[in-house]
């Protein structure tokens, strides 16, 4: 089992859209919804189900207004009838969700061949209407059904059984419930890739026995990690987390509740409306600070709330060769300062590549906990335009985000500048800058950027001498914290960090 965290955040800072668009995956399987409940969820989830053929009461003749699709289910076959006549009067639905479960005897209870033959009525709604249809949603079970000599305790083997019996049908997506906890949703969505079709988790929460809950925050935790997932895989069409509300409330094993009273979110209720939404077009404009999780492709990574100053969720269970891709667009070409957030409890590295091409090894530092941060820094030199950079784990540690500031500008036959400058930290805001390899009289302009790549201070020296001093506070007061001094002259550069106190 993985045992590093890669911790991300939801501090946005330098060019990220603050506010998310709505979620076209993110639903909820529940069916007591009250016309308060739709209003609020409705702000962030686009599609729910009740288990039923029809909307549940309370918001059956207004659903239509929050923009949110009901997808009807025909529980077993006996539910296919309603789901007819719902689509004959409903104009709006889109899909129809296929039997609940039908491998476990307590639910659908029905054998692949049973489901098959089954099949052809729900796929004549479909065509009906012009509809698409998952296929039976099926998880592991304990009490199964059986056929053939086969008892149907794996879903995939009664997938299986259940594409060969029905060859010809009409699946448009494959239909997936999973309670399992830490990062096995994973696996489970991997498992189900073989079929070659859109991936539909219809429930999902972490609700194993082997390895239950024990807080809200436990399920916070999961959820998580769960929905970044989810939300992130291109595989992955649809999901929705089980459930609005249990008997048991919100405080009660195995903590699954989204809503508290009418109208008003959970804790877990407000975490799962506020997983950022994935944006495969998203491209961070360098200089920027980008979130480890805003990836737009990765593998073997996972997502967990973070403890970090600036942050809301962390990605966990990382290992050797793990990766995750970000598009970014460099406005122009340079030497900029990497800066990434680290924690772990050993010495790590990762590889840091733009376009496959390895750009720079950051080497981390044991920081004594999987929670406690440190920021480490690099020089990488990056041409205009849009690329792909990639990180890619060499060995363990937590990430939370990096970022890429302080360009050099045009770094192509650049040298280094040799430099040195004090105090640091600085406390009166002055420094002196002193250019062991300068020439005097040269043009050497010296620039201070902020940590979200802001020019706050520039000033062109004629130094006569290899030491002069800089007032950092001459054009406006700066507050405290980290910057970043670049110094540019003839064909020499230099960047050194400064800490303002």
């Amino acid at each position: 089992m993985k045992q590093i965290t890669f911790l991300i955040s939801l501090f946005f800072i330098v060019n990220i859209t603050a506010a998310q668009t709505k979620s076209y995956k993110r639903g909820v399987a529940y069916g007591y919804h009250s016309a308060k409940d739709m209003e609020k969820a409705s702000q962030n989830i686009s599609w729910w189900y009740n288990w039923a053929a029809q909307p549940e009461l309370a918001i059956r003749s207004t659903y239509s207004k929050y923009n949110v699709d009901f997808t009807p289910m025909a529980w077993n076959s006996s539910g296919i009838s309603g789901v007819g006549s719902w689509t004959d009067k409903d104009s709006m639905i889109n899909y129809i969700l296929g039997f609940n479960e039908p491998n476990f005897k307590d639910q659908a209870n029905m054998t692949p061949k049973q489901a098959a033959a089954a099949w052809p009525a729900l796929q004549k709604i479909a065509q009906k209407h012009h509809l698409k249809i998952v296929s039976p949603a099926v998880n592991y079970c304990g009490n199964c059904v059986s056929e053939g000599g086969t008892t149907y305790n794996n879903p995939f083997t009664y997938l299986d059984h259940f594409l060969a019996a029905c060859d010809t049908c009409q699946v448009d997506f494959i239909g997936l419930h999973w309670y399992g906890s830490g990062n096995s949703i994973v696996s489970y969505v991997n498992n189900a890739r073989k079929y070659g079709k859109p991936i539909w988790m219809t429930e999902f929460a972490s609700w194993d026995d082997s390895n239950p809950v024990k807080t809200v925050a436990d399920q916070k935790k999961y959820l998580a990690g769960a929905v970044n997932f989810l939300e992130r895989d291109s595989a992955v069409y649809r999901y929705s987390w089980f459930i609005g509300r249990t008997s048991g409330g919100a405080t009660a094993f195995p903590y699954l509740d989204l809503y508290s009273t009418t109208g008003m979110l959970t804790e877990l209720g407000q975490l799962y409306m506020d997983i950022p939404v994935y944006d495969p077009n998203q491209r961070f404009q360098i200089p920027a600070r980008i979130e480890a999780e805003e990836y737009y492709r990765m593998s073997g990574l996972y997502a967990e709330p973070t403890s970090d100053t600036e942050g809301f969720l962390n990605m966990g269970w990382a290992e050797k060769s793990d990766w995750a891709e970000y598009k970014i667009t460099v406005a122009e070409s340079g030497t900029y300062s990497l800066n990434a957030r680290v924690a772990g409890v050993s010495t790590g590295a990762a590889d840091v590549l733009v376009d496959n091409q390895l750009k720079v090894t950051i080497n981390t530092p044991n920081t004594g906990g999987y929670q406690n941060w440190r920021t480490v820094s690099k020089d990488i030199a990056l041409e205009a335009g849009e690329h792909v950079m990639k990180v890619v784990i060499k060995g363990g540690f937590n990430f939370n985000w990096f970022e890429i500031t302080n360009p050099t500008f045009a770094s192509r036959g650049l040298q280094i500048l040799e430099s040195t400058v004090y105090p640091n930290p600085v406390t009166n805001g002055i420094i002196n800058i002193e250019l062991k390899n300068a020439i005097a009289g040269d043009d050497y302009s010296c620039s201070l950027f902020d940590l979200q790549g802001r020019k706050v201070l520039q000033t062109e020296v004629f130094p006569d001498r290899i030491l002069f001093q800089i007032d950092l506070n001459k054009e406006q007061k700066l507050p405290s914290g980290l910057y970043f001094l670049h110094i540019a002259g003839g064909k020499s550069v230099a960047s050194h960090k400064i800490l303002i106190e």
